[in-house]
């Protein structure tokens, strides 16, 4: 597998499928008649990603690419659709369908969302693989939550919809979902929801409990209201999905606004009422360490042993805004873990992975991290 970046897009000419990542100001039908012009066969799909692309050179603007060839043995198989939260679910059974009679159960799904209505997607995933498919990925982000995020496969750009890419590889295909945030000793049970909002914890306005959860951190929400996705991204809430040798693994979920009427707090994912959650906490240290970490539980035994031909990495954009000045150090964690395999990254509104305990669990999270790595 092969970095490639517009600079070097002839790189593409014998490649068999590439994944891009991109800033919103770049134009993807431009870029898509630069590759035709050099391979007309090469399947390239992905997404935007917020204020730049991960790259081996560092965190920039522009389109980047990991570009795979025959001799990587790695094949993929791509599906888009337009849909929303009405039909998210139909139309990914659908797609998965398609996928399935064409491709066959692939090792590895790459899923890349609008934001919105990720746990749909997954739900489709599910019912036609029945929880046999590692799913990993995240959503399309754009520079300023203005919704100018999109998903693209070749010449087709979708500005609200999903993505599918199956992965199948003749060696292993690793992968890991990480948190990189530590539990608080506060928690408590959600007694009043519906889909994202979340009115009561332990039967108590839940922008209230929050608030003196956090030492007041969003006091001046509380009677106005208003988007705190700022002020809240170092303190998410958290769910234990499974547990490892003992370690718990959190799904995280990022408070996105206050509803001052009734004290309520809105997400970026979905809760049921009886959920059991715990204030996390994370450090602008941790959030840079979770580079190695997720490195470490995907690998496994096999880091350092194995030789690897290249990875996908997906790192939520609310931790890239909590890190922007040290966002370089990201990719030197990158580097110091996996030495020169080819990468390219996307931060990302919302990002999904695969916990794996005793069961296989596909969830959809956010301050999240995950990475897909193939053997080389």
């Amino acid at each position: 597998m092969r970095y490639v970046s517009l600079n070097n897009i002839s790189s593409l000419l014998n490649a068999n499928w590439a994944v891009c990542y991109v800033t919103v100001d770049v134009d993807m039908k431009e870029v898509m008649k630069k590759i035709r012009s050099i391979n007309e066969r090469v399947d390239v799909f992905g997404c935007s990603s917020f204020k730049g692309v991960f790259t081996p050179e560092g965190f920039i603007r522009g389109a980047h690419f990991l570009a795979s060839y025959e001799e990587d043995g790695v094949s993929a198989y791509s599906v888009i659709a337009e849909c929303n939260e009405s039909n998210a679910l139909e139309k990914v059974e659908n797609m998965c369908k398609e996928m399935n009679q064409n491709f066959g159960v692939p090792d590895v799904i790459l899923m890349h969302a609008t934001p919105g209505f990720e746990e749909k997607v997954i739900e489709g995933i599910e019912k036609v693989f029945d929880g046999n498919v590692r799913v990993y990925g995240g959503s399309a982000g754009d520079d300023d939550i203005s919704g100018k995020w999109f998903i693209f496969k070749n010449d087709t750009v979708v500005k609200e919809g999903v993505l599918l890419v199956g992965f199948k590889h003749l060696k292993k295909i690793y992968g890991a979902f990480l948190s990189g945030y530590l539990p608080t000793p506060h928690q408590g049970k959600v007694t009043k929801a519906s889909g994202r909002i979340v009115y009561e914890i332990d039967g108590r306005p839940a922008a209230i409990v929050y608030n003196e959860w956090t030492g007041g951190i969003i006091s001046d929400y509380l009677d106005k209201g208003g988007v705190i996705l700022g002020a809240t991204t170092l303190n998410p809430v958290g769910r234990v999905i499974s547990e490892v040798l003992g370690i718990k693994q959190y799904l995280l979920s990022h408070p996105h606004q206050v509803l001052p009427k009734e004290k309520a707090l809105s997400f970026f994912t979905e809760f049921k009422e009886g959920d059991e959650i715990v204030l996390m906490k994370g450090y602008k240290s941790s959030l840079v360490d979770r580079v190695r970490q997720v490195i470490e539980r995907a690998l496994g035994i096999d880091k350092g042993r194995v030789k690897l031909s290249g990875a996908i990495f997906v790192y939520c954009g609310g931790c890239v805004g909590a890190i922007l000045d040290d966002i370089d150090k990201v990719v030197e964690e990158y580097r110091i873990n996996m030495g020169n395999t080819p990468f390219v990254g996307a931060a990302t509104f919302g990002e999904q992975g695969c916990f794996i305990g005793q069961e296989r669990h596909n969830k959809h999270g956010n301050l999240m991290a995950n990475m897909i790595m193939f053997q080389g």
